[in-house]
């Protein structure tokens, strides 16, 4: 599976300079087979324990919102950081620094939200 992913995240790159149009559906099958490995190593994880079906809901519970969190406050953070580097910096900068500023939130948040969940 990490091949598949790996290939069409090459093919999401690729296109936007060859297929610019098609960018856009080429990202939304990446994010669905990458929530789609997500919950099958959910259920492959739970399969034959007591209690599967709340224990499948709480993680898909908690992998929603973790996966709303990063995407809501790093799209934040990547917006502030463009917004002030570009001024500055130029476009391309201000671009790095808005890409660079989502992956360190979304980093963190992952983090926090691993930290929260295996505290209880």
């Amino acid at each position: 599976m990490n091949i598949i992913a790996l290939i069409l995240f090459m093919t999401l790159i690729g296109s936007m300079w060859l297929f610019p149009t098609w960018t856009f559906v080429l990202g939304i099958i990446f994010l669905l087979f990458s929530l789609s490995t997500a919950i099958y190593s959910i259920f492959k994880k739970h399969k034959g324990t007591e209690n599967s079906r709340s224990k499948i809901a709480k993680d898909v519970l908690i992998l929603v919102i973790t996966l709303l969190l990063i995407i809501f406050l790093g799209g934040l953070a990547g917006m502030f950081a463009n917004y002030y580097a570009s001024p500055r910096f130029g476009g391309v900068a201000g671009f790095v620094a808005a890409i660079i500023a989502s992956l360190v939130v979304g980093y963190l948040v992952k983090t926090g939200v691993v930290k929260i969940f295996k505290w209880r």
